[in-house]
């Protein structure tokens, strides 16, 4: 399969930011509660690719047993602080949005360095 250049160099700044990022803290937004952007990803990966993205929703769901990303990250990450922000959107009516920062689990954090080192080595 050949891949066009902006699509693989999208590819590897997508394992770059995953190798990067995987073994900081990020914030997840709670489920039902008010959205800002409605988008989220483990390690708040902004614009991911979506091959790559499938790839680490893949993983993830290896090391937890579950299909469902709030269940992957429940079971593959440590709770280190969980708050509630609250306010108005638009003056005509209040929000309020709990969130959580998570951090992967060390065991888990070595299995996807390798796997993403080496899924980056396949794309240079």
């Amino acid at each position: 399969m050949c891949l066009k250049s902006d699509d693989k160099a999208k590819m590897i700044k997508t394992c770059q930011a995953i190798l990067e990022l995987c073994d900081k803290p990020f914030v997840w937004e709670e489920e039902g509660t008010y959205k800002y952007g409605n988008y989220k990803k483990p390690f708040n990966l902004v614009l991911p690719h979506q091959q790559i993205d499938l790839e680490l929703h893949n993983l993830l769901e290896k090391f937890s047993g579950s299909s469902y990303l709030y269940d992957q990250i429940n079971a593959t990450c440590n709770l280190d602080e969980e708050w509630v922000e609250s306010g108005t959107y638009g003056l005509d009516r209040d929000f309020s949005c709990v969130f959580r920062k998570y951090s992967l689990k060390p065991e888990y954090v070595e299995q996807v360095k390798i796997y993403f080192s080496e899924r980056l080595g396949e794309l240079q």
